[in-house]
């Protein structure tokens, strides 16, 4: 889990400050420095120079930068020789040029977010329910029973807007607050359609823990063997044995299996199965996250899989960077009109850690490493002097009024944006341990 996020999140760094790098060549801006992780009180793990530019990687793994010539005063650099590169410091750059150089991390954010997007589109294809042989079910957790959902609902759209493939299902859309899901729910022989309004509150908590509690899509499986505690103690696996009942509550699906796991983790677990024809009740062994040991013999597909063009994954790579855009700016309104709290909105790098899970799974490293993504580029957005936006706002103001800041001015400023961004690094480490405790 540790690797994985730091090679994700190193990733996601050097992306980002490329872009600013490439921008700044284009322009002939000098780059002094281009750095992995900060080199604070001149410490680093790695360095090397090439055409002018000192490469490396810093111990403090909070980041990454690109240093310009000129980047945090018109005035003379600690170099003595710098003003004989005048004409290739940022400062001395047209306004319209320094914008862009602050714009271009942000855009690598936003093209990584669509290639990988585009990769796993190609990869994996989609899962289409629209095209199913026969309907697709739901089965609601805890909080979907909380909404008003139940067992057999059919999920058709989400704001009027038609579900067509299996990411739509349990996608952002889901997430947003305030969403109306349209149901058909069958009740004998008659199908009635209704319309369930989720409260902000529910749709945050479903953020927070996961979809599973919220509903899942049902799916036919059968249990090759089951892990009991007898199994501990050198009896041999139940085989070909199927589970009918988890605390008494019937099983009918793989994914009904999930949710009663989850609705009983803090239980004793007894299962119900048949064996050689007979009906038995068995203690299940569970292990420390809750899950106890059972093969899969055959399971049928919720979704039927579908390849997509190269057209066709950039058109869904795209739309898929553009609406995870959407949800940030309107999470962030939510937290700002005070709908979401903040303390819950915000996440640290502990618990985007625990997203990548204790083990390697290709499709949701990349998912992850997309999201991010985007999350840091709208992230550097926001006007805070220590963050891309802020740069902008401080070029564009410089811009209007027709003349640079006073560098006394600038360094306040500058100073002020830090200890915000401190703040705000604070509130996001509290939360971290808070969830962990």
């Amino acid at each position: 889990m540790i690797l994985q996020f730091v090679a994700g999140m190193s990733l996601l760094v050097l992306v980002h400050e490329l872009g600013h790098f490439l921008a700044a060549k284009a322009f002939g801006i000098r780059v002094r420095k281009f750095y992995l992780f900060f080199d604070a009180w001149g410490l680093r793990l790695f360095r090397f120079h090439f055409k002018g530019t000192e490469y490396g990687i810093g111990w403090l793994p909070l980041g990454g930068y690109v240093k310009m010539a000129g980047m945090l005063s018109n005035h003379e650099d600690e170099e003595s020789h710098e003003g004989t590169f005048a004409h290739r410091r940022y400062h001395n750059k047209p306004v319209w040029q320094r914008i862009i150089v602050m714009l271009s991390g942000i855009f690598m954010n936003v093209l990584l977010a669509v290639v990988v997007f585009t990769g796993l589109t190609l990869r994996y294809g989609k899962g289409y329910v629209a095209t199913l042989g026969q309907e697709y079910r739901i089965e609601p957790g805890k909080l979907g029973k909380l909404a008003g959902l139940e067992a057999g609902d059919q999920l058709v759209a989400v704001d009027d807007e038609p579900l067509v493939d299996e990411e739509e299902l349990t996608s952002s859309r889901l997430i947003r607050g305030k969403t109306v899901l349209s149901v058909i729910r069958s009740k004998g022989r008659e199908r009635v359609h209704l319309h369930i309004a989720v409260p902000p509150q529910v749709m945050q908590t479903i953020a927070d823990e996961g979809m599973t509690d919220f509903f899942s899509v049902n799916a036919d499986y059968k249990a090759d063997s089951v892990l009991t505690n007898l199994n501990l103690y050198g009896t041999k696996e139940f085989k070909h044995t199927g589970i009918f009942t988890i605390n008494g509550d019937s099983i009918h699906s793989y994914e009904e299996f999930q949710v009663r796991l989850q609705e009983n983790k803090k239980r004793e677990l007894y299962v119900t199965v048949i064996h050689d024809g007979k009906t038995m009740r068995l203690r299940a062994h569970r292990d420390k996250d809750g899950h106890i040991g059972f093969s899969l013999n055959s399971k049928k597909p919720a979704y039927r899989p579908g390849p997509v063009s190269v057209a066709g994954s950039i058109a869904t790579g795209t739309t898929r960077t553009l609406t995870s855009i959407s949800d940030n700016v309107k999470g962030f309104g939510q937290m700002l009109s005070g709908e979401v709290k903040m303390k819950e909105a915000l996440n640290g790098p502990v618990k985007i850690a625990t997203m990548f899970g204790e083990h390697l799974e290709w499709k949701r490293f990349w998912s992850l490493i997309a999201l991010l993504s985007i999350g840091i580029g709208f992230i550097n957005v926001l006007p805070i002097p220590s963050l891309d936006g802020g740069q902008i706002f401080l070029v564009a103001i410089e811009g209007i009024r027709g003349s640079p800041f006073k560098p006394e001015t600038l360094q306040r400023i500058q100073v002020t944006g830090f200890l915000i961004l401190m703040v705000i690094v604070a509130l996001v480490f509290y939360n971290d341990i808070r969830s962990l405790v």
